[in-house]
């Protein structure tokens, strides 16, 4: 009767009908236990992810079966997923006293110790295995893990390259080494692999995942974006698919399409809170802010065990659009401050280090940015390296950027020194920093994308200032400083003043160098006077939008010119559009211009408005300072914070204070005066031109001294002589 009742459980296994052979199985081991019930009934639950339940009843049949090996090893792999390493090594260690010779017990062994971070050991034993049974695949792959997890990358990547050479097929090895390669930037000998492989191991969802983050790290999104396609579809319950083929379509402004792609891949993980965490995003590049950080804080879960990635999203939407107060964003930024320096045990590194006295030296300048390409902050950045007095500081790039373009190497050429981080842990920024000997390193991210941040909280220098990327303080104990100037810091909330030192540049924090021949001025002969923007279309929130639509009220026969990088995607230029119109624009009223790939086809394109309206709270930088030098006024709103008040400071540094209003219908005013001037003419947009050009918003060598200024009594006040 029991051979019987087995081959039904056997015959229901087979076909798929879990239940029913669950329901036998247990039946059997009730009544005649024998060892292949308990083997068949644990590896039935694991495969329907009953991981919890397949652990006590591997607890529960070990005793009666202690010489069964297959068991043992089914249950070291219960334990395994589970994360239950000290159970499980305890359970090996006591299988090899009775049977020293079970070199598959031995591995399981040696994977759970690797689990419990005892590497050493673990290495020794795999080691062992390696020599005694070379052709064994399994033996090389968890070598190459337990090397990789001590940051041996070189030694980890052969064992992943001899676990190919015996199994050519390995898909796990071959993923493995195509992300070693990317994550140290071998990119040729990615491709080299990848031309090798078989028309069957290159369509593994292992190993096209494996080549797809490959593209994202070469910035080839086109091809990025067509694998995780693919990838959506062989296996949709993979929420990293979904979340990287959203992160491609974000890279490429179409964050409507990556709102969709979020949404789905919701549907099929309601869980993942990394998904969850890019749809906050997303929602806040679309200007719905409101709705985004209650989906960034939700899924982002208690401050104490926050992810970094998590904390840095909720830090710069709360402070970028006034949503977080500053008193919660401090208490979040230190308590994961705290945290790092608690499980890492580690800081004050600069102190290791002998130095030198400052005096009569020159200081030894870092400055850290994600953003050396072309970006906002390497733009701003180049008239400060261009100006340096090197007599006085020693400048390194310290470089995170994922991107290489054209300025990047301008940026290069006008440092003395330049080392690439992008594949460095946060500890090695910290330790390579320290060794240098740096007095001073100026962070330009803040909590952005790529940001060394954390790795300057195990204090790499003596002095650590925030500078120019970030629009607030980063609340951070290790960083010493946060450079500014008057009108920038004028209306920071109480925490937000005390949060750092705060440094005043004399003449404006920023500097504009066009990088380039201006184009030409010309005269516009339209007959309607035309109010812009140029701003990235996330600016344009319901606040905005609003204030934009009072300024056309007030002058009934004016336009509305708007551009953005986002308008690639159809979907939002009908978006704004139809915002617009819900606040009362007429359709007829409004010109969105597509974007445009030359920076000299851009800036040309300021003759299609008289004057520019900054966004708020979150105003214009770069836009701002391209409409004052291509001759057009621009009307800022002063608010509150720094972020608030970007626009203020460069019309106060090019001489042009008179355009900054303290309340909206302060700004509606200047709107209406400007525009009693009629269409802009070409000779006052010259005028206005060669007044800025001329401002101290165009004079690299005098925000370069007041930088070196503020470096040198910075290493002052903090005695690091």
């Amino acid at each position: 009767m029991s051979e019987k009742r087995r081959e039904q459980a056997w015959k229901a296994h087979r076909e798929g009908d879990l239940e029913r052979a669950e329901l036998i199985y247990r039946n059997l081991l009730e009544k005649t236990p024998a060892v292949d019930e308990a083997i068949n009934l644990g590896a039935l639950l694991r495969h329907q992810g009953r991981l919890r339940e397949a652990a006590e009843l591997y607890k529960e049949w070990l005793p009666r079966f202690s010489n069964e090996l297959q068991l043992h090893l089914n249950a070291a792999n219960c334990l395994h997923e589970l994360n239950q390493h000290e159970t499980c090594a305890a359970l090996m260690r006591g299988y090899l006293k009775s049977h020293p010779e079970a070199e598959k017990v031995r591995w399981a062994l040696a994977r759970s110790l690797t689990g419990l971070g005892k590497f050493t050991e673990a290495e020794s034993i795999l080691r062992t295995l390696t020599k005694s049974n070379p052709s064994d695949p399994s033996n090389w792959m968890d070598l190459g893990v337990n090397l990789h997890k001590q940051g041996k990358k070189p030694a980890a990547l052969e064992c992943f390259e001899k676990a190919n050479s015996v199994d050519a097929e390995n898909v796990i090895a071959i993923s493995n080494r195509i992300t070693m390669m990317k994550d140290a930037g071998q990119f040729k000998e990615c491709y080299n692999l990848i031309e090798t492989l078989s028309a069957k191991a290159r369509k593994d969802p292992m190993v096209r995942a494996a080549i797809a983050t490959m593209y994202m790290a070469q910035v080839d999104v086109t091809a990025a974006i067509k694998e995780f396609k693919i990838l959506c579809e062989l296996e949709p319950t993979q929420g990293g698919h979904w979340l990287n083929l959203a992160a491609n379509l974000r890279s490429i402004k179409h964050c409507n399409a990556a709102l969709r792609i979020l949404k789905w891949g919701i549907c099929h993980q309601p869980e993942n809170t990394d998904l969850q965490q890019a749809l906050g995003q997303c929602l806040a590049e679309l200007g719905k802010t409101n709705q985004a950080l209650p989906v960034l804080r939700n899924s982002a879960g208690p401050v104490a065990s926050i992810k970094d990635e998590h904390l840095f999203n909720i830090q710069f939407l709360g402070a970028g659009y006034n949503l977080i107060a500053g008193v919660e964003l401090q208490e979040s930024a230190r308590l994961w401050e705290d945290r790092v320096l608690k499980e890492d045990a580690i800081n004050m590194i600069w102190a290791d280090v002998i130095r030198e006295p400052i005096k009569g030296r020159r200081l030894r300048v870092g400055y850290l940015s994600a953003d050396w390409s072309n970006h906002p902050v390497c733009r701003f950045m180049l008239p400060i390296l261009k100006h340096h007095n090197r007599a006085e500081v020693e400048i390194w790039g310290l470089c995170s950027s994922p991107y290489r373009d054209k300025e990047n190497e301008i940026a290069k050429q006008h440092c003395d020194h330049w080392l690439d981080l992008l594949h460095a842990s946060d500890l090695e920024v910290a330790r390579v920093i320290s060794d240098l000997k740096l007095d001073i390193i100026v962070e330009l991210g803040g909590y952005t994308g790529h940001s060394r941040l954390k790795g300057l909280i195990y204090k790499a220098a003596p002095v650590q200032l925030s500078y120019l990327g970030y629009f607030a303080p980063t609340y951070l104990k290790a960083i010493d400083g946060w450079i500014g100037d008057e009108s920038l810091f004028a209306e920071l909330s109480e925490v937000d003043r005390k949060a750092h030192k705060l440094w005043m540049v004399e003449g404006g924090y920023m500097a504009y160098d066009p990088q380039m021949e201006l184009p030409q001025i010309k005269d516009e002969r339209r007959r309607k006077f035309r109010f812009g923007s140029f701003n990235h279309s996330r600016k344009l929130n319901p606040e905005s939008i609003a204030l934009y639509a009072k300024v056309l009220r007030a002058i009934p026969k004016s336009e509305l010119v708007l551009k953005s990088v986002s308008f690639t995607e159809a979907a939002e230029k009908e978006r704004i559009e139809k915002a617009l119109q819900k606040a009362g624009v007429e359709k007829e009223r409004l010109i969105l211009l597509d974007t445009t790939r030359l920076s000299v086809e851009h800036l040309e394109l300021y003759k299609e408005m008289d004057v520019a309206l900054d966004p708020f709270p979150y105003g214009g930088a770069t836009t701002s300072c391209e409409s004052l030098v291509m001759g057009v006024p621009v009307i800022t709103l002063a608010g509150a914070g720094m972020v608030g008040r970007l626009s203020s400071s460069i019309l106060s540094s090019a001489g042009q204070g008179e355009w900054i209003a303290a309340n909206e219908e302060a700004y509606v005013e200047i709107a209406k005066l400007l525009a009693m001037e009629g269409v802009r003419l070409k000779e006052k947009r010259i005028a206005l031109r060669k007044k800025v050009l001329g401002s101290a918003l165009c004079d690299g060598k005098r925000l370069s001294c007041e930088l070196e200024r503020i470096y040198r009594e910075a290493c002052c006040a903090t005695a690091v002589e």
